[in-house]
């Protein structure tokens, strides 16, 4: 056969055909076989607008929630923090306990339920004064809008946090200005000091929480696991104790041992090194700096106010979740040691209150006052309860809030950015 170029062609075989027409014919045939098992009930019909509407309200109940979590975490790190400032040594700061967020913080789809629901403004607005620090004392709102710090006017969030970072460093006060429903407001605002360790949120769902030596980071799934905040009081307090303990570092110190005992004659000898000292090294004492930062983070849970006596019940809940947790000991002690030493820990810190002493851990070398040498000092007895009483409030201490930028993403469900709070 000849096409009109001239060139002669093969005769196409008829299985050939039926090759590209059987797939179609497959397919047809499965079309109607599925659309028999096709939903039968005769549904009402729903307009796009009302599910526009319910989308909207869902948007909103995600913000809410994830402002609550931001605001219960800033809530009780703050009282953590201010209440043993006087146990962190030189890593202390000042604080005004406020935080801020602008519009540009969030998506520009979600720029308008953050407005509706928090308040928030173009220009630098108040998100956080964290209970009884010098904001919330002073009077400053959720919603204010920030116009001038020190007479001088602010134009965004950025310029703000460096002008406060700045501002308070001495401690002396600091004048601020913000609108308040189109009305100018003035507060006078005394910095306090705590211990610079920032609290801050990751939306991990993991039941767990942990420190690096500068922050405390507590995971979304802890804070939906702890059922009262004397739980969530004592997992920051045991955090912090991480970090004012030099417990990081110290495991730094022992890795860098362990590297150049048993790894680096490895590599000498057989040029292969097995990273088996940095590993044995990092892991030692590892049950015993948790047990310490048990001990003493129920003292700043304590110190803070809050009721030390059932929050050991975490570790039996852990428990629940993780029976292997109840004997093993791995970096971590088991849960029935870490319930049981809680215990005591509780018995001892009850027994220095009823003394009158100092509620203070107790570590080697330390020489332990007399009752009567507590009840000596300025103050005595009465002034330790009335510090304990008012959760550190008798200092007029308040805490550095959650970095401003992760607190403003975090609650939009942005992501991760941060910047500097005051």
């Amino acid at each position: 056969m000849d096409d009109n170029s001239g060139q002669r062609r093969l005769p196409r075989h008829p299985r050939a055909s039926r090759c590209r027409v059987l797939p179609r014919i497959c397919a047809l045939a499965a079309l109607c076989a599925l659309g028999a098992c096709a939903p039968q009930a005769n549904l009402p019909q729903v307009e796009a607008g009302q599910v526009d509407a319910e989308a909207r309200i869902q948007q909103e109940m995600v913000l809410r929630s994830s402002v609550d979590i931001l605001d219960r975490l800033d809530r009780v790190g703050w009282k953590i923090r201010a209440s043993s400032a006087d146990l962190c040594g030189d890593t202390v700061a000042y604080s005004l306990g406020l935080n801020f967020l602008e519009l540009d913080d969030y998506a520009k789809e979600k720029r308008d339920i953050a407005q509706h629901v928090l308040g928030i403004h173009s220009r630098p607005t108040v998100f956080q004064a964290a209970p009884g620090g010098p904001a919330d004392k002073a009077g400053l709102r959720r919603g204010d809008v920030v116009a001038a710090v020190a007479g001088k006017t602010v134009t965004d969030k950025k310029h703000l946090n460096e002008s406060l970072s700045e501002l308070i460093k001495t401690g002396d006060p600091v004048e601020m200005t913000v609108e308040r429903d189109g009305a100018p407001l003035t507060f006078t605002l005394a910095p306090a000091k705590l211990c610079f360790y920032p609290v801050v949120l990751s939306p991990s769902a993991d039941v767990n929480a942990f420190a690096n030596g500068s922050n405390i980071t507590v995971c979304t799934g802890m804070m939906k696991f702890v059922k009262s905040d004397d739980e969530l009081a004592a997992v920051v307090g045991h955090e912090m104790a991480h970090n004012t303990q030099r417990h990081i570092r110290s495991k730094q110190v022992n890795a860098l041992i362990g590297q150049v005992l048993l790894d680096l004659p490895m590599i000498l000898l057989t040029g292969y090194n097995p990273g088996v000292g940095q590993n044995l090294g990092a892991s030692m004492f590892s049950p015993e700096y948790e047990a310490e930062a048990d001990y003493v983070g129920l003292y700043y849970t304590a110190r803070a106010g809050y009721d030390i006596h059932n929050v050991a019940d975490v570790w039996r809940r852990m428990s629940i979740e993780n029976p292997k947790g109840i004997s093993m000991v791995t970096t971590h002690p088991s849960n029935s040691q870490r319930f049981v030493a809680l215990a005591a820990d509780a018995a001892e810190i009850d027994r220095k209150r009823a003394e009158g002493r100092e509620l203070k851990p107790e570590m080697k070398g330390d020489t332990k006052p007399t009752p009567q040498a507590e009840s000596q000092k300025p103050g005595g007895q009465a002034a330790v309860t009335a510090a304990e009483q008012t959760a550190g409030e008798a200092a007029g201490q308040a805490a550095r809030p959650l970095p401003t930028g992760q607190a403003a993403t975090q609650a939009a469900g942005q992501g991760a950015g941060q910047s500097t709070g005051n």
